[in-house]
């Protein structure tokens, strides 16, 4: 009789929710690049003609540089996020049991809770945020973002403690960097 497994399974909702914020935050980052660009004109029309030519050039060229580096920046996280969106498929990313872990997600065979290293949140909170990391012998051989799990930090650690007997949790030490 096979033993009663957890699934921990994958979402596309928080990411989706990440995609729609990055659409909205470059479609004001454009409204605000041509409402400064008004301002600007105006700017330089009337009290502009009183400055120097450097000095205009210099308001300029500092206008467009930072306009186009907020731009960029805008477009990146956008793409990032339509990225990791793409990423995610419907199904379960892992499974916790009494005898270990099961990743499926990226797929790994079954790990015994005895030869679990370490169980921890991994990277900062850029992106896709923190993953969830499975170590064997201090080297990571699994992990999948915590923001495309369809269970929280806690519930995952709650599972975890309960399946291993109290032999391994999930290190959210991570989550302290997250901003």
């Amino acid at each position: 009789m096979q033993p009663e497994r957890f699934a921990v399974g994958l979402t596309p909702l928080p990411t989706a929710a990440r995609v729609a914020q990055k659409r909205g935050a470059l479609r004001w980052r454009i409204i605000s690049t041509v409402i400064s660009l008004a301002i600007l004109a105006v700017l330089v029309l009337t009290i502009g003609r009183d400055w120097s030519r450097e000095w205009t050039i210099a308001m300029v060229v500092l206008w467009v540089g930072s306009s186009a580096f907020w731009l960029v920046l805008s477009v990146v996280g956008l793409q990032r996020a339509k990225r990791d969106l793409a990423r995610i498929h419907d199904g379960v990313a892992f499974y916790l049991d009494p005898h270990g872990i099961e990743f499926v997600e990226p797929p790994h065979p079954r790990v015994r809770w005895d030869d679990v290293s370490a169980l921890r949140l991994v990277g900062g909170g850029f992106g896709a945020g923190p993953a969830v990391a499975l170590e064997v012998d201090g080297a990571r051989v699994a992990g999948v973002p915590l923001s495309f799990l369809d269970a929280s930090a806690s519930v995952i650690d709650s599972a975890v403690r309960a399946y291993s007997l109290g032999r391994v949790h999930l290190d959210v030490t991570a989550l302290d960097r997250v901003l």
